[in-house]
């Protein structure tokens, strides 16, 4: 009890330096606590299933040597499989996802749904908390989840009750009978909140020829091996697949793959998670050693109270067990300060992670910021401890710091690095977003809010109402949004002998002028038999000029060639499009609303709310929905920021601790240059100089490591903007500039104090 009595008084007396110690934990940790809770959420994907490790989802890859996808699979694959495969197969199930449309008479929805066949819930055993699973084989069924049982009927029991709902273009009353626990957050799956039989389609019956769009998965039975399934499947899939529908020669080749590790087959998922990693360990490791460069920055001026303790009868072991308890209380003090901070930063937080707090700390995951707890309290712990015990009683009266110098070279090499590839890695993805998001898209989305409307006469009215309504500037309509389109209509083979399928949008008449497209050559259709391409459209056809008056057969005339367009997704390469002409109003209503933007958007979703109370319309900003088609970047991006934050105060709190030392350790000879006529510049040059000679390389390591972490990120853009050595240069300079001049603004008052205190002092 006696180490833990001291501890805490040493924490009272040395306030000072214990409080940048607790601002310094509480940085790293804070920040590495949520890094780290974020890749146990990432790796958890999919690993909540009951039977996990038995769930495989088949994938096929469509093209010659190509990647196998799920999501892209024909309907009776499943079946076949289990047919082919029963003494190895225990379940199967194939659904599709779509957006449905659901109402309780009162107010109208729009719900992710999937549309399965009657083993879903027996394959994937999603736990359903009311009704009988075997209702689903009924057309006009529906179960939903339990958090939309809540928000349609409340407290009451929703089982038999009649919804409305469409997802095959007509609206139906389908009865409730059945609820299913939500989904969480880490799953491949699209987490549907309404689930309906395929039977309640019309003509549902799956074939070989209804498309390759369907997920399905495989339950196999236990200790069964997949590589057998894996080696036989394409060529049992060969005796069926009716090649002659879908144009191919060869069957696509078939596989299933273990469900658990499917999200981290993402290349995109992998490069965040080892980006996100990079980040946590920089932080977690400088956080740190920060921590022991300042511990060991005290020994000057506790080495003597060591001593006391020593002569007092204390061994090592005693003297080891006080720092510990010392670092507990420290750590124990800033996780508290961490709680607090996350409490009232919920939302925050699950903006910069895109997980909401209860699922990003969930117990499953709590053991990632209980290995950063741990990790930063024995190794913050341990090197101090061990140091300061060592401390024999005979010398613990001398200049004992200035043989310990060598331990805070490497520390401060450590944490320089972490700033320059933290600095580093931040301004390398703001360049690359910024050039992103800032592209002339080749139209005009300034001031522009869109909405689909499926239903013709609804259609009509709100059109009319937009035309009338004095915060609109103007409208038009298309099929999609110049962000979104279709490939639908396969365009037979051109002078290159290739068939390709481009990418597919309908105006109406005021459309093209509307959006702000522009022409390289020709002119805007004006007819349903003509048609605007772009170059790539050209160039697969092998046009050798711009193909203006060309007859696409099944398409129509070329009119025109669109200049500058970029498709959203396909930034740097974009593939062949092509665009129509239709003389009626289409599904998707865009409109260009008068300043103040935001204001009159409010306003035109509450004038549609008052004409529409039952039905879900809203208008949405254009510009915001291209903002989020880069979420997931921009967010990292910010979660970056805030962590080279987080690294810049540590680092600074560990140079002011490190400054503070050096110079009570040679205020003595400070003042003897002074008297032998040093100036400022020379004292602040002396005390500077050994920090150069660590910042140099480090600053330079450290770019280097952020210049390779940059790289990998920037593999999720498909248009890369190749970042300028001047990028380098200023990175460089900055970072030796925040080195130096926190040494220099802590120095200063010693260069300039009278050289007769520090004397007297000594």
């Amino acid at each position: 009890m006696k180490q833990l009595y001291y501890a805490i008084q040493n924490i009272i007396r040395g306030k000072d330096s214990n409080f940048i110690k607790i601002i310094s934990i509480t940085c790293g940790l804070l920040i590495s606590i949520i890094l780290f809770a974020k890749i146990a959420f990432e790796l958890s994907y999919d690993t909540w299933f009951p039977n996990s490790n038995r769930l495989y989802v088949i994938k096929m890859a469509w093209s010659e040597g190509g990647k196998a996808y799920a999501g892209s699979t024909l309907y009776p694959i499943g079946s076949t499989i289990q047919q082919h495969f029963p003494e190895m197969v225990e379940n199967t199930t194939t659904l599709g996802d779509r957006t449905c449309t659901i109402g309780n008479g009162i107010k109208k929805q729009s719900e992710t749904c999937f549309i399965v066949d009657s083993t879903f819930f027996q394959t994937m055993e999603i736990p359903v908390l009311k009704g009988n699973i075997t209702d689903l084989t009924q057309p006009e069924v529906l179960f939903i989840s339990e958090s939309l049982a809540r928000e349609m009927f409340g407290s009451e029991n929703p089982i038999g009750k009649t919804l409305t709902f469409s997802a095959f273009q007509q609206e139906n009353p389908f009865i409730v009978k059945g609820i299913y626990k939500d989904l969480p957050e880490n799953t491949t799956l699209y987490r549907p909140r309404v689930v309906v039989s395929e039977k309640a389609k019309e003509g549902s019956e799956g074939s070989w020829y209804t498309g390759g769009n369907y997920y399905a998965y495989v339950k196999l039975r236990k200790h069964q091996d997949p590589t057998i399934i894996n080696k036989q499947i394409t060529s049992i899939v060969d005796r069926y697949f009716p090649k002659e529908r879908y144009k191919m020669t060869t069957t696509p080749r078939v596989e299933i793959a273990p469900l658990q590790k499917e999200h981290l087959l993402d290349e995109k998922a992998r490069n965040m998670l080892l980006i996100m990693s990079l980040l946590a360990v920089a932080l977690l490791v400088t956080a740190t050693f920060n921590y022991v460069l300042i511990s060991i920055s005290s020994l000057s001026y506790r080495a003597k109270a060591i001593g006391v303790h020593k002569c007092n009868g204390a061994g090592q072991g005693n003297i080891f067990g006080m720092f510990m308890w010392e670092t507990a209380f420290i750590i124990l003090i800033a996780i508290v300060l961490i709680i607090f901070i996350m409490l009232n930063s919920i939302d925050i937080i699950e903006e910069l992670t895109q997980v909401s707090f209860g699922a990003l700390f969930s117990w499953q995951n709590l053991w990632a910021p209980t290995l950063v707890v741990a990790v930063i309290f024995l190794i913050g712990g341990l090197m101090p401890s061990i140091l300061f015990s060592a401390i024999p009683v005979t010398q613990v009266f001398r200049k004992y710091s200035e043989s310990k110098k060598r331990w805070k070279y490497p520390l401060l090499f450590t944490q320089f690095v972490g700033v320059a590839f933290m600095f580093g890695l931040t301004c390398i993805m703001y360049d690359q977003y910024h050039y992103t998001t800032h592209k002339d898209l080749g139209y005009d989305i300034e001031n522009l809010a869109q909405m689909y409307e499926y239903d013709e006469t609804r259609r009509e009215q709100l059109l009319t109402f937009l035309r009338n309504a004095p915060y609109v500037a103007d409208l038009a309509t298309s099929e999609q949004s110049l962000m979104d389109g279709r490939m639908r209509y396969p365009v037979p083979a051109g002078t290159n002998n290739q068939e390709f399928i481009p990418r597919h949008n309908v105006f109406d008449p005021h459309y093209f002028d509307f959006i702000g497209l522009k022409l390289k050559a020709g002119k805007a259709p004006s007819a349903e038999n003509e048609i605007l391409v772009n170059d790539e459209f050209v160039k697969a056809m092998g046009w050798s000029d711009y193909g203006i008056g060309e007859h696409v057969p099944e398409h129509g005339i070329v009119t025109g060639v669109v200049d500058g367009y970029i498709h959203s997704y396909d930034t740097a390469e974009m593939i062949p499009w092509e665009f129509r002409f239709s003389h009626t109003p289409l599904e998707n209503i865009q409109v260009r609303l008068k300043e103040p933007f935001e204001e009159n958007l409010s306003r035109l979703n509450e004038a549609i709310n008052e004409l529409y109370p039952n039905e879900s319309l809203t208008f949405v900003s254009s510009k915001k929905k291209m903002e989020n088609l880069y979420r997931s970047q921009r967010t990292f991006r910010d979660s970056t920021i805030l962590s080279t934050i987080a690294i810049i105060a540590i680092a600074l709190m560990g140079l002011i601790g490190y400054t503070n030392e050096e110079v009570q350790r040679r205020s003595k000879e400070i003042a003897i240059r002074k008297i032998n006529g040093a100036e400022i510049r020379d004292i602040l040059s002396m005390l500077s100089m050994d920090i150069v000679k660590i910042a140099l390389p480090a600053v330079v390591i450290g770019i280097a490591f952020a210049d390779h972490a940059g790289a990998i990120w920037k593999e999720q853009f498909k248009d890369i903007h190749p970042t300028n050595y001047w990028i380098y240069a200023m990175l460089f300079i900055a970072t030796m500039f925040f080195i130096v001049g926190t040494v220099i603004w802590k120095a200063w008052k010693i260069a300039n104090e009278n050289p007769v205190i520090s004397i007297k002092s000594e």
